[in-house]
């Protein structure tokens, strides 16, 4: 055999060796402790993120699980307590703060964060879950009341925000969810400075609205009423999803892409909210007294960057990458990029080479 065909054999054993060596860093890391990651990588996008948290409610069966009473018209100023001590203390003390007292008394309903919104409740369903988180409003004669949740830390800038969740009737109309009522997940920073997915009861079960609000008179801003794709609603499991990045926002429904916008982005640090609410005005309608509409949420999952921060795509040497998407366990990031791995394989191809090159040398010369 001639010393070229020997060459070419010798670098084409060395590709498959270096691609066993990719390949087996890749099944080695995505087993690799989320503790490890730096930066977290979305799917659809390129852009690093240096912060996660996820709030698992499906297994707190260790804490109080309870379907508090309904706030009554003499509980007007919302000073009611929690409900559970789950709420007073880490994780959910670290990430989230429950709104309490009156907002928009000026409304056509005015509305009244209470805390006793919020509770922990059994999953009566058969997916594994235990437990969920439930968030209700009620409507009574003079106000309503309302509830929501406030992320910590609040200067968020970029984020990829999602959550699993489902609107439940309070049977008093069979299956059919109270009109009037808004469920929303969003960005805010002031009203020229959101992005939203809201859910409005008195819309048709299978629509969501998506939105940025408009930055001024003259700028407007996205909006699009999407359907729930696969033939589900609203009153069944979906995950929903919002990526906010530098000029650009994409909205998801269970991982299928629904609107992608760079009208009115929001540029300022903001913080990410849950609510569950209604004023009486055009835009949530009006819930009638006496009903109620409540919201199950399984979880609530975000990787982002705050005002102070934000990797660039070559700022990342030495870090270790992890992916959000497409995990083994929802909520446990995967390794995908550990540079010390990864030169450590290119190190070990190239002495290959040189021995290999070496020895060849040496055969030829004889």
């Amino acid at each position: 055999m001639s010393p070229f065909f020997l060459v070419v054999s010798t670098l084409l054993y060395i590709q498959s060796y270096a691609s066993q060596i990719c390949e087996r860093r890749t099944r080695l890391l995505a087993r690799a402790s989320s503790s490890e990651c730096d930066l977290y990588v979305v799917s659809g996008q390129d852009n690093l993120f240096e912060n996660y948290a996820f709030s698992d409610f499906r297994n707190l069966s260790n804490y109080s699980i309870n379907w508090p009473s309904s706030i009554t018209a003499e509980e007007d100023q919302g000073g009611e307590n929690i409900t559970s001590a789950y709420f007073a203390h880490p994780p959910f003390s670290d990430h989230w703060e429950i709104r309490r007292g009156i907002r928009n008394a000026e409304s056509d309903v005015p509305m009244i964060y209470s805390a006793q919104n919020v509770y922990i409740s059994q999953d009566p369903s058969s997916d594994g879950s235990q437990t969920y988180l439930t968030l209700r409003t009620t409507r009574l004669q003079d106000f309503q009341s309302v509830v929501q949740l406030v992320s910590r830390p609040d200067n968020l800038l970029h984020a990829s925000m999602r959550t699993r969740m489902k609107i439940i009737s309070d049977g008093k109309d069979g299956d059919n969810v109270a009109g009037g009522a808004v469920v929303g997940f969003f960005t805010y920073e002031s009203d020229t400075q959101e992005s939203d997915i809201e859910v409005l009861t008195k819309h048709p079960s299978d629509i969501v609205e998506l939105s940025t609000q408009p930055a001024s008179s003259t700028t407007p801003g996205a909006d699009a009423s999407v359907t729930i794709p696969n033939g589900k609603d609203w009153t069944e499991w979906v995950e929903y999803r919002m990526d906010w990045f530098a000029g650009r926002n994409i909205w998801y429904l269970d991982e299928e892409m629904m609107l992608n916008s760079t009208d009115s982005v929001p540029t300022e640090p903001s913080q990410l909210m849950l609510n569950l609410w209604s004023n009486g005005q055009s835009f949530s309608g009006r819930m009638r007294p006496g009903r109620e509409v409540y919201v199950a949420v399984q979880w609530i999952e975000i990787a982002y960057n705050v005002s102070n921060q934000g990797q660039s795509l070559n700022q990342t040497d030495g870090l270790t990458q992890c992916l959000v998407d497409s995990v083994e366990t929802k909520g446990i990031p995967e390794v995908i990029q550990n540079s010390s791995v990864t030169q450590s394989a290119v190190s070990t191809a190239l002495k290959m080479f040189g021995t290999i090159v070496l020895v060849l040398i040496a055969w030829y010369c004889t």
